[in-house]
């Protein structure tokens, strides 16, 4: 587990409107910065107390034993807070006994928090000038994070909803030019029918144009539908009579 799991984990559990969380926050700013607590927990509803918890994060038992070989380092900042805790992952701390006496120790697997040691309340020293600065410039760092955040999001939206109005345009554009093709593709089809029939390029080896294939096409069609239907009958007899004579006068077809 990483130090970022438990900051997710803060996170989750103490939220708004109980509570504010101030990540990384030092004794004061700029060159007064000096020692820093990884996060700084404010009560904010005043029937809890308007209390501030100050915590450290240790994710390895030897990262925590560097911590409790020297507990004043904390008081740095310890001595305004109200409570101090430690937040590891379970077994880092292998026994109560190893946190000084008002220390508490809250363990997170991963998923939910265990309260192994109740943190003691503790007389805090007023909040001196340095210190409040230190967790306004980190409080107004969360809610520019979060603004950031927050806008980002909108952003993500609006990029989608642009695709799905773009998406929808091309469609739009898309079917009306299908509409406005579709007699081309039927005569493109029907002249790969023909072609298909007749042979591609047939009516230039044929001695005519395009165009007078047309005519007799439509002519052929108009002899039907005019009941001619009977030429092509007589025609055939004509042309049996032609050869029958042609065969007794000894021609040639």
């Amino acid at each position: 587990m990483k130090a970022g799991d438990i900051c997710a984990g803060m996170a989750r559990r103490w939220i708004a409107p109980e509570w504010a969380i101030m990540w990384e926050v030092g004794e004061g700013t700029g060159a007064r910065s000096g020692r820093f607590a990884d996060a700084v927990l404010m009560s904010l509803w005043p029937s809890r107390g308007l209390e501030l918890h100050g915590v450290e994060i240790k994710i390895s038992r030897s990262d925590w034993r560097r911590e409790a070989a020297d507990p004043t380092k904390a008081e740095a900042i310890a001595k305004y807070c109200d409570r101090w805790w430690i937040h590891t992952p379970p077994g880092i701390v292998a026994d109560t006994s190893e946190l000084p006496p008002a220390w508490g120790l809250r363990e997170f697997d991963g998923k939910g928090w265990r309260t192994v040691k109740e943190a003691e309340k503790t007389d805090a020293v007023q909040v001196s000038r340095p210190f409040l600065a230190a967790m306004l410039r980190r409080a107004d760092g969360t809610v520019k994070s979060l603004v950031e955040e927050a806008m980002s999001d909108v952003r993500s939206a609006a990029y989608e909803e642009s695709k799905k109005a773009r998406a929808a345009i091309l469609k739009q554009i898309e079917d009306g030019v299908l509409a406005r093709t579709a007699d081309l593709s039927k005569a493109a089809e029907d002249v790969r029918i023909f072609n298909e029939i007749f042979g591609a390029n047939q009516a230039g080896s044929w001695g005519c144009d395009p165009r007078s294939l047309g005519n007799a096409a439509r002519a052929l069609t108009e002899c039907g539908d005019r009941g001619y239907g009977s030429l092509a009958v007589r025609l055939r007899r004509a042309a049996d009579e032609i050869d029958a004579l042609a065969a007794l006068s000894g021609g040639g077809t």
